[in-house]
C-alpha cells in the first residue's frame, strides 16, 4: 500500500512540473504571436501580454517549474517586448507610457540577470549578457524621461541604477563596456544623480555619488553648491562647515559664505584659523589671500588687509571682489585719518599734512575702482558712488560730475 501511495505522489509531482513547463510554453507562444503582429505594424496586443504574464507568474512562483532559466528568459523577453514598443513611440515623438517603459525596463534587466544565474547549460547567457550591456543605456533615457516630467525621485532612481549597474548585474560586471562605458561619462551621470536628488528633496542621497560628481569638471561648482545646500536643508551645520573648508580653496563664493558665517557668529578665532590654514596650504592661492584680507578687514585692520587683496588681484586679474575690497580698504584708511584729525590739536601745517594723507589714501583707491569699472561696466552701482567719493575728496570736480551721470 505504501508503495502505491509513493508512486502516485511521484506521478502527481511529475505532472505538476510538466504543467508548469507548459505554462512557460504557452507564454512563449503568445509572445511569438505578438511579435508577428507587431512585424505587420499592428499595435501591441496587451491582452496577450497580460495573459502571458499570468502564465509566467504561475510558473515562476509555483516552485515546481524545472527549467527556471527558460522561465526567467521568457519573462525578460516579455518585458523587452513592452519597453521596446514604448521606446519606439518616444523615438518618433508619439505619446508613450513612461511608467510602463520604466517598469518593463527594470523588469527586463532583472529577469535576464536571474536567468543568467540559473542558466547552467548557458543556453541564454551570451544573448542576455549582450542585452544587459546594450540596455544599460536605456536607464539614462529613463532618467531623462522622468526629469522632463519633474519626477525627480524616479529620475534619481534611474541614474543611481546606471551607476550601480556593475554591482547589481554581476553576470556583466567584468565586461569592458560596463567597466568603462564609452557612451556616457560616469562622472556626468553622478552629477545628474546629485542634481535630481537635491531637486527631489532627497538630501541624504545628494552625497551618494558625490565624489564622482565632483570629478565632473563642467559642473563641479554646482555639485559643491548642491552638497552644501543639502547639508543646510538637513540642518547639519557642523558638516556644512567641514565641507565648506574643503571646498573653499577652489571656490571664492564658498570661502566668503564661510567667512560670513564666522562673522555673523562673531567667531573671529575660527575665521582667522580658517584663513591661516588656507595660506599655509598655498601662499599663492587667491582665495587664501582673499580670505586673510576679509578677516583683517573685519577687524578694521585696513592697511594690513590691503596687501592680501592686492595679491589676490595679481593672481587673478579679474577678481572683482578683491579690487572692490582693496579700494574700500584705502578709503577706510583715509577716512580713519580724517576722523582722527578732529580729535587732535594741530597747527595749520600739521593739519594740511594730515589732509594730504587722507587724499593720498583716496587716490590709492582710484585704480582699484577704475579696474572694477572696466570689469563690471554694466554695474555702476558697484563703483560709481565710490569713485564719486574719491573725486570729491581729491577735489577732481569734472570726474566727480561724470560719476553722477552713472548714478542717475
Amino acid at each position: 500500500m505504501n508503495k502505491y501511495v509513493l508512486s502516485i505522489a511521484l506521478l502527481v509531482a511529475s505532472t505538476g512540473a510538466f504543467a508548469q513547463n507548459r505554462l512557460v510554453k504557452k507564454a512563449q507562444g503568445l509572445l511569438n504571436l505578438t511579435r508577428t503582429e507587431m512585424e505587420k505594424k499592428q499595435p501591441i496586443d496587451f491582452a496577450k501580454i497580460t495573459e502571458a504574464q499570468t502564465y509566467l507568474d504561475q510558473a515562476l512562483k509555483s516552485g515546481e517549474t524545472k527549467d527556471m532559466a527558460l522561465a526567467w528568459n521568457t519573462q525578460g523577453e516579455l518585458h523587452q517586448l513592452v519597453f521596446t514598443e514604448e521606446l519606439n513611440k518616444a523615438a518618433v515623438q508619439q505619446p508613450f507610457d513612461t511608467v510602463g517603459f520604466s517598469k518593463h525596463l527594470y523588469g527586463c534587466l532583472d529577469a535576464f540577470e536571474k536567468c543568467n544565474k540559473l542558466d547552467e547549460k548557458q543556453e541564454y547567457l551570451q544573448k542576455n549578457k549582450e542585452n544587459l550591456m546594450k540596455f544599460r543605456m536605456f536607464l539614462m533615457y529613463d532618467g531623462q524621461f522622468w526629469s522632463q516630467n519633474q519626477k525627480q525621485e524616479e529620475a534619481y532612481k534611474a541614474y543611481d541604477a546606471w551607476l550601480k549597474f556593475p554591482e547589481k548585474y554581476s553576470s556583466v560586471a567584468n565586461e569592458p563596456s560596463v567597466q568603462n562605458d564609452t557612451v556616457f561619462d560616469r562622472n556626468q551621470v553622478a552629477y545628474y544623480a546629485c542634481l535630481t536628488a537635491y531637486q527631489g528633496k532627497m538630501y541624504d542621497k545628494v552625497a551618494e555619488h558625490l565624489d564622482e560628481a565632483l570629478n565632473y569638471e563642467a559642473e563641479a561648482k554646482t555639485v559643491r553648491q548642491l552638497h552644501l545646500a543639502s547639508l543646510l536643508e538637513k540642518g547639519d551645520t557642523a558638516q556644512w562647515v567641514d565641507a565648506s573648508k574643503k571646498y573653499a580653496v577652489a571656490d571664492e563664493v564658498v570661502a566668503q559664505n564661510l567667512l560670513a558665517y564666522y562673522t555673523e557668529n562673531k567667531d573671529n578665532a575660527s575665521a582667522l584659523e580658517f584663513s591661516n590654514s588656507l595660506l599655509a596650504a598655498d601662499p599663492n592661492n587667491k582665495i587664501a589671500n582673499y580670505s586673510k584680507g576679509v578677516v583683517l578687514f573685519g577687524q578694521e585692520k585696513f592697511e594690513e588687509a590691503l596687501p592680501f587683496f592686492v595679491k589676490s588681484t595679481e593672481i587673478d586679474p579679474e577678481f572683482t571682489d578683491a579690487y572692490y575690497n582693496a579700494g574700500v580698504c584705502c578709503c577706510n584708511a583715509g577716512y580713519g585719518i580724517n576722523e582722527a584729525i578732529g580729535k587732535k590739536k594741530l597747527t595749520k601745517a600739521q593739519y594740511d599734512k594730515e589732509i594730504e594723507k587722507v587724499k593720498s589714501w583716496y587716490k590709492k583707491a582710484e585704480p582699484f575702482f577704475l579696474k572694477l569699472k572696466e570689469l563690471e561696466s554694466g554695474s555702476p552701482e558697484r563703483w560709481a558712488s565710490r569713485l564719486k567719493t574719491v573725486y570729491y575728496i581729491t577735489g577732481e570736480k569734472a570726474k566727480e560730475a561724470e560719476m553722477d551721470t552713472y548714478l542717475k
